[in-house]
């Protein structure tokens, strides 16, 4: 439900965020700005329609989400370029705009990839045993017993390999607290910046062996960082010369009245 309401109300509000930075103020030119807009839209089609094959799938909903990502990203490259090559000075207001608008663009890329191309797999493990999943191979080494400040946990060890070479080792636990005896599952997590890898311990099956749920998630990581884009953008914009001044005035034209209406009371 959630995903059938919020993209046919955010996608409008998204198109418009790529066309913003290329709009001069109150001196646009339209026949200007559909010429920089068909750069962007080609820029935005072109990874729309070929960054899905890099992940070997390819569908109409993730070359949707991945046009609205790269025409916002296209457009505040644009805005750059044409601001650098007018020689205009770039404002900390400007630049804060730019990378709020990014950090919308490299979200929403986040957000596609990863509801788009994520893999899970449950899987009964015992030593020795080995998993496939997104080309990458897990060794389940066995589970041991360890003591924490607070707590007594299995742990487990968990080799994940690539070609045959090996990339982590990965030790997810399943915790008891001494305290409130409920167990906890800590997942062992290998980041990075085009995907992060999630192996967790289940349950004991009997003998050595265990469940082990492994996750697979490409560019959660990117969700992140446009947060964190946003997030900086908006202090830089917000750090801007111009506004402070412009308070400043306010305030001292606010105590000019109230100096006014003093003497005029008096």
């Amino acid at each position: 439900y959630f995903d059938s309401v919020f993209f046919p109300l955010m996608a409008p509000a998204v198109l418009l965020a790529g066309i913003g930075p290329l709009i001069a103020w109150r001196k646009g030119d339209p026949a200007q700005l559909m010429r920089r807009l068909r750069w962007v839209a080609i820029v935005a089609l072109i990874g729309a329609l070929f960054m899905p094959l890099a992940f070997g799938r390819w569908s109409a909903l993730t070359s949707v989400g991945l046009l609205l990502g790269f025409w916002i990203l296209a457009g505040a490259l644009t805005a750059l370029v044409v601001r650098y090559r007018l020689k205009t000075k770039l404002t900390s207001a400007f630049i804060g705009m730019l990378l709020a608008h990014a950090g919308v663009g490299v979200f929403i890329v986040g957000v596609t990839l990863v509801k788009s191309y994520e893999t899970e797999r449950d899987v009964r493990m015992a030593p020795g045993d080995t998993a496939m999943l997104g080309g990458y191979s897990f060794r389940f080494d066995g589970v041991r017993e360890v003591r924490g400040p607070n707590y007594a946990a299995a742990r487990g060890a968990i080799t994940v390999q690539r070609d045959g070479e090996t990339i982590a080792r990965l030790a997810p636990e399943k915790r008891v607290y001494l305290v409130q005896r409920n167990p906890m599952t800590e997942a062992a997590i290998n980041a990075g910046i085009s995907r992060d890898i999630y192996v967790a311990l289940g349950e004991a099956v009997g003998g050595d062996a265990w469940t082990v749920r492994i996750h697979i998630k490409p560019f959660i990581r990117w969700i992140w960082l446009g947060c964190l884009l946003m997030a900086f953008g908006g202090l830089l914009a917000a750090s801007d010369r111009r506004y402070r001044i412009a308070t400043r005035r306010r305030e001292d034209e606010s105590a000019a009245d109230a100096t006014l209406l003093r003497s005029g009371a008096a």
